[in-house]
Formats: C-alpha cells, sequence, structure tokens
C-alpha cells in the first residue's frame, strides 16, 4: 500500500512538472483589430454591373489567443473571438434572381434596377491555425475557423427598376424607390447559425509585448441555408488589421 502511494506521489508530480513546462512555452496575447468587407456573391457575373455605393459597418474584433511551438519554426494557433461585421452596399444589377414584398405581394423574379442590402452579425469563432516564425518578430498563419452567429440580420430593397415575375419573359412589374413602391426583403430567419472558412494571416511583433497583425477570413459555408434560394449564393469575406498585446 504504501509503494502504491509512493509510485502515485511520484507520477502526480511528474504530471504537474510536464503540465508546467508546456503552459511555460504556450505564448498567450489578446487582439483588437477592425474589419473591412462584406458578404459577397460565391461569382460576381453580369447581374452586378456597378456599386452605387459602399458603407462598411462598426467591424471589430476582439480575441484571446494562444500558441504552442512544435519547433524552432513551427507553431499550432488557437482561441476565441468576438467578431461585429456588416455593410451597407447598394448595387446597380440585371437579371438578378430575387423574391421581394412590395405592400401585401410576394413577388419572385428577374430584376433590373437598383438593390440596396443591409447586414449585420455577431458571431464568435474558433481558429486553428499553423503557424511558421521566421524569427522572433515575424509569422505567418493560415488555417480554418468555426463560428456561432449569435445575431445576423439580412435585409433591403429593390429599387428603380423593373421586375419580370418568374421568368426573364413574365409579367413586367415597376418598382419605385419609396416604401409601398419598392420591393422590400428580410432574409434574417434564412441565414445559417454556424459558419465555417478559410482564415490566413500575419503578425509582426514590434517589441516585447506590442505588435500588429493582418488577417483575411473567407467562409467556405455560405451566408445562408442550402435550400434558400431568393437570392444569389453570399459568403462572408473581411480583411482585418489590428494590434497584438503579449500577455506572456
Amino acid at each position: 500500500m504504501a509503494l502504491k502511494r509512493i509510485l502515485l506521489f511520484i507520477l502526480t508530480i511528474a504530471a504537474i512538472n510536464v503540465n508546467a513546462s508546456v503552459l511555460d512555452s504556450i505564448r498567450f496575447d489578446v487582439r483588437l483589430g477592425y474589419a473591412l468587407g462584406g458578404t459577397v456573391p460565391t461569382h460576381i457575373g453580369n447581374e452586378i454591373r456597378g456599386i452605387n455605393s459602399y458603407t462598411p459597418g462598426f467591424n471589430f474584433t476582439v480575441a484571446a489567443e494562444a500558441s504552442y511551438p512544435l519547433g524552432e519554426h513551427w507553431a499550432v494557433h488557437s482561441g476565441l473571438r468576438f467578431e461585429l461585421g456588416g455593410m451597407d452596399v447598394d448595387s446597380r444589377v440585371k437579371n438578378y434572381d430575387i423574391e421581394v414584398v412590395r405592400g401585401e405581394e410576394s413577388l419572385k423574379g428577374i430584376f433590373m434596377g437598383n438593390v440596396r442590402i443591409k447586414s449585420a452579425q455577431r458571431r464568435i469563432s474558433l481558429p486553428v491555425q499553423a503557424v511558421y516564425r521566421f524569427n522572433d518578430k515575424w509569422s505567418v498563419r493560415g488555417g480554418v475557423f468555426m463560428g456561432w452567429l449569435m445575431n445576423r440580420r439580412f435585409w433591403g430593397w429593390a429599387y428603380d427598376g423593373y421586375l419580370r415575375e418568374g421568368t426573364p419573359v413574365g409579367a413586367k412589374i415597376e418598382m419605385g424607390s419609396e416604401p409601398g413602391d419598392r420591393g422590400d426583403f428580410d432574409f434574417d430567419a434564412n441565414m445559417r447559425h454556424m459558419q465555417w472558412g478559410l482564415d490566413v494571416g500575419g503578425d509582426w511583433q514590434l517589441h516585447r509585448r506590442w505588435g500588429v497583425f493582418a488577417e483575411l477570413t473567407y467562409g467556405l459555408s455560405g451566408l445562408f441555408k442550402s435550400d434558400f434560394h431568393s437570392v444569389q449564393p453570399l459568403r462572408p469575406l473581411y480583411g482585418t488589421l489590428g494590434v497584438i498585446y503579449r500577455i506572456k
């Protein structure tokens, strides 16, 4: 019995030492960034004829992240991020497939004119990346992310044009610019809760505590559920610039 207790004590001390060694080698930091981007079509075809205006939302990222070294140059990087993303974009379109509501009437077809889209999202995401460190100052990262949308909005209207109901040769329905004359849409309920995609970036450590980073994220899952077809497929695409504060 005494021998078992001694062995258990030795194993416990060894486990504590191993855990302490692992924790000592992990780098912890917090990050604050501002993002530009929005929800973009999977392909920009002839439907989008031009951008009338684009206004980014209050897009920022707050993150607590960590890196564990795997050797002299390589490491694995992960953490937890809170992200706000949104946009307000006004486009000129032609042969744009859309479903809208005008007054009490639901209309679906091919639209020619202008479409204004607004979106807003709050997301918690978990990145998992491989890191390559060139030296103590420069490193690059690449991997994937999983995200959960806590809040999601996607709405807008089609205006100053006309809609061919059903098909490109369907009944022509004129649309103005005022509420009641334009075609409104609200697709909040059709957005995914879960998102996943690619995440690449780079870090520059200015000195022991402070650094800067650049990040590019692209959603592979798409913004909407797979059975939703009222607008063309869209995916989130954001580029982020920010600062790093190294805790350890």
